[in-house]
């Protein structure tokens, strides 16, 4: 394999796992010093699009048919795979735990002191206020969104990146 898709796939699985990490750390009791969840959709943004169009344009390079990538993946060292395979699945169920268990309030802000949400509940759709308590937890409901969505694209973007890697033609030996 080469270097570039190890770099790659280090760099991708790296953001992936201390985005869900992180995520999953909003499931303790307190709060995270962590900033809002705009500035961290930003941050997921400004990484997940790039190294998804790299992913991509790497993919492409590599000329594979859909049905050689499962085998590939097979081709890779043991502790590659349950690693890759453990940050999908941690990151699956951290992104579909946050969807599950979101509210039907979403988007907290605050404005003069108070604090508010917007109701999407059938009928009573709106910004409703809601106490200090609830607009934390719904702060960290949508923090642990906004790293635990952008986690899993980039757990997937790992294993494909890894997979490219592993059927990419070898580099001509230099003469």
């Amino acid at each position: 394999m080469r270097t570039r898709f190890k770099v790659l796939a280090a760099l991708s699985g790296g953001l992936s796992t201390l985005m869900v990490l992180t995520a999953a750390l909003t499931l303790l009791p307190g709060r995270l010093p962590l900033p809002s969840s705009t500035i961290l959709m930003s941050i997921a943004f400004a990484t997940v699009f790039p190294l998804t169009v790299w992913t991509i344009v790497e993919g492409v390079r590599a000329g594979a048919e859909r049905s050689e990538q499962w085998p590939a993946f097979l081709r890779l060292p043991g502790r590659v795979q349950l690693a890759v395979g453990l940050l999908i699945v941690t990151a699956a169920v951290t992104a579909y735990g946050n969807a599950v268990a979101g509210s039907s309030r979403q988007s907290p802000d605050v404005r003069e002191g108070r604090y508010y949400a917007y109701e999407t509940s059938p009928g009573r759709r709106g910004t409703v206020e809601v106490s200090r308590q609830e607009y934390a937890e719904l702060t960290e409901i949508d923090q642990r969104g906004s790293l635990a969505i952008p986690g899993a694209m980039l757990a997937g973007m790992t294993a494909l990146l890894l997979v490219s890697g592993e059927m990419a033609r070898p580099a001509p030996l230099p003469r």
